[in-house]
């Protein structure tokens, strides 16, 4: 159960020489009052802007109005749209499409005669073998037909008979054309750009990987500044000068020292030798003195906090401002190397594009040349064939020949070893090898015209094949062009690409040159921000005076009163209390009217001492503490703000910061 406190009343009444001269002075603080006083002031409160200021204003406006200073952004944004809207190197992209849509080879100049050759339409061979030929010998070997030939031991002999030109038959069986093992390796021609060709649909441009870098660490990186401004921008530092709250202690401790330690001892020093102590003008004096010293208090952390406000307000702004151009900038320069990045993979992909369809044109024209190999190689084993079936035929018929020319011989040494007969018909034998004689010459002819058009075949096909060799050769020197050509065209693209990069950084650089336009109105508008500052500072200072003047007249009646009340007489109500919590508030009572900076976050919180118990039944924690900014660390002992705002509301807030009204704490005490 809380205590209730003791109380004990005296009453004692002015002397009756000071009641005339306390009822005069309180008239004329009655007249005062309900005249007005104190007036308030009367003139502007809020001092004119400076000279400067106005000009600082006055310039920047007109930059950012007129235009001239934006000359350089509207250079720079049309930099920037010449390079997104550019239609590329023109020379350099008609190169690359003339490469890509593929280049005219020409014809073949061997195709017409490999296809006459293939489809048998060629000439044929001048050799006729004439099967009604008339040997003009005839008449005369029938007139022989009794004739006795003296050679027939010679004729005997031909029994054995063998024509020498059998062998040289029989060994073209086997011939083999040299250019048909040439033709069949055409069918694996193999052209040596096509691997080269073929690694071209892999380029890769060198600066595409620095470049992808540079765009990903600028797409996850922020300006390191932005770190510094985070904080002051959000507002976080706020309130949060540690030094100004020392500084408002310290101030407000010296008023309450002086209060406690110089007033109040004078006051009471005064009263106790004019035997007024404990009178209701001594009750008075301390009060007026304790109001003056409460005012004076909530004066100077007012104004003190309320102007680091000012400053940690604009210093918010101005971290705000610089934040966003920071994290403007970051945009911009992730968006520029992103556009570069993209420039580049577009360049290195129409690059691919070429090699591929060059490695195609390559690949269709070694099939080409591969096809006309086969036929070439197809054509020449058809001939060769064919001429092993003439030699094997021509063989038929002298093995026939030889025979025959066997089988007469036999039959004349025969006929002569009979009889007369046997002569005649060695005659007519004669008759049928004159004949076999000429047929045989017929063949010799017809053989060696054959031979010389095979010799003149071979000429002409090794012609086609140098005819060949050489469109071959164009070929290769023509795709060599083509690579000179497309290195030219990727080079003027580079030189292009180098030039844009200029653009951009150029223009990259208009920002921080039109920024520099504005430095001299800033500067000015600095030394503008001084003068407005002193003028604050006079019209603040003609305001105090304005002040001191209204509250003088109402001050030496007060004076007047003190010293009329300085006689032994007042009604003193003093409460005695049986707990820590009251006679720590009983401690505070000399300083009722006054605010305590209470506030949790200023302290550090040592152990709770008691409780002081509250008309409303709840009780109120009393802690042993010190203060955060105080470098001594002193001890205190009493509640904190946001306990005694939640149980009594006798709290009050100035610039973020919770002060207890000790004399609504007080009255709320059971």
């Amino acid at each position: 159960m809380p205590s209730t406190p003791k109380e004990t009343t005296s009453k004692v009444e002015p002397w009756d020489g000071a009641k005339p001269y306390l009822l005069e002075q309180y008239k004329k603080a009655n007249d005062l009052f309900n005249a007005g006083a104190p007036k308030p002031y009367g003139g502007k409160t809020i001092a004119d802007q400076s000279q400067a200021t106005l000009d600082a204003q006055k310039q920047a406006e007109a930059l950012a109005r007129n235009g001239t200073g934006t000359a350089v952004l509207n250079n720079a944004s049309n930099a920037l749209n010449g390079v997104l809207t550019q239609n590329g190197n023109t020379q350099a992209n008609q190169t690359l499409s003339q490469l890509q849509n593929g280049t005219s080879l020409g014809t073949n100049p061997t195709n017409a005669m490999a296809a006459q050759i293939a489809s048998g339409n060629t000439p044929s061979a001048p050799g006729q073998y004439n099967q009604n030929f008339q040997n003009p010998a005839l008449a005369q070997a029938a007139g022989n037909a009794n004739y006795t030939n003296g050679a027939a031991q010679a004729a005997q002999g031909l029994g054995n008979y063998t024509n020498s030109a059998i062998g040289n038959i029989q060994s073209m069986l086997g011939y083999t054309n040299p250019a048909a093992q040439q033709a069949q390796n055409l069918g694996n021609f193999q052209n040596s750009a096509v691997g080269q060709a073929q690694n071209y649909n892999q380029f890769v441009n060198a600066g595409s990987g620095f470049q992808q870098l540079q765009a990903q660490q600028l797409q996850n990186s922020n300006n390191p500044a932005m770190d510094y401004l985070r904080d002051t921008a959000s507002g976080a530092n706020m309130g949060k000068n540690t030094a100004l709250d020392a500084m408002v202690s310290n101030q407000t401790d010296a008023i309450a020292n002086k209060l406690k330690n110089v007033t109040n001892p004078g006051i009471d020093s005064q009263a106790a030798s004019m035997g007024r102590m404990g009178s209701n003008a001594f009750a008075n004096a301390r009060n007026s003195a304790e109001q003056t010293a409460a005012n004076e208090m909530g004066k100077v952390s007012t104004e003190m906090y309320a102007n680091q406000f000012n400053v940690d307000r604009q210093n918010q702004m101005s971290a705000a401002n610089q934040y966003g151009q920071f994290a403007n900038q970051d945009t911009q320069n992730a968006m520029n190397a992103n556009a570069n990045l993209s420039q580049t993979s577009q360049a290195q992909q129409q690059s691919r594009q070429a090699g591929t369809a060059l490695y195609g044109d390559l690949q269709n024209s070694q099939n080409q040349q591969r096809l006309q190999g086969t036929q070439l190689y197809g054509s020449m084993a058809q001939d060769q064939q064919n001429s092993r079936l003439n030699a094997a035929s021509q063989l038929g018929a002298m093995n026939d020949s030889q025979q025959a020319a066997r089988l007469a011989g036999n039959s004349n040494y025969a006929n002569i070893l009979d009889s007369q007969q046997s002569q005649r018909l060695a005659g007519q034998g004669l008759y049928g090898d004159l004949a076999n004689s000429q047929q045989t010459q017929n063949y010799n002819a017809a053989n060696a015209m054959n031979s010389q058009f095979n010799a003149n075949r071979d000429y002409q096909l090794q012609g086609l094949n140098l005819q060949n060799s050489s469109y071959q050769s164009n070929i290769a020197n023509m795709l060599g062009m083509n690579d000179q050509r497309m290195n030219a065209a990727n080079s003027q693209l580079s030189n292009q690409n180098t030039v844009n990069g200029q653009k951009l950084d150029a223009a990259g650089q208009a920002g921080s040159i039109y920024q520099n336009n504005f430095l001299p109105s800033q500067m000015l508008a600095g030394v503008g921000g001084q003068k407005d500052q002193r003028s604050d500072l006079e019209l603040q200072s003609a305001i105090n005076a304005w002040d001191r003047k209204e509250q003088q007249p109402i001050q030496n009646i007060q004076n007047m009163i003190n010293m009329l009340n300085g006689g032994g007489y007042s009604n003193t109500t003093t409460p005695v209390y049986s707990n820590t919590a009251g006679q720590v508030l009983g401690g505070l009572s000399s300083l009722a009217g006054l605010f305590a900076l209470c506030d949790a976050t200023t302290k550090v919180l040592h152990r709770i001492v008691g409780e002081m118990p509250l008309t409303s039944g709840d009780t109120l924690s009393i802690y042993e503490f010190s203060y955060c900014a105080d470098p001594d660390q002193k001890i205190w002992v009493g509640p904190v703000a946001q306990e005694v705002e939640t149980k009594t509301g006798a709290v009050i807030e100035f610039v973020g910061k919770k002060h207890i009204k000790i004399d609504e704490l007080i009255r709320s005490a059971a």
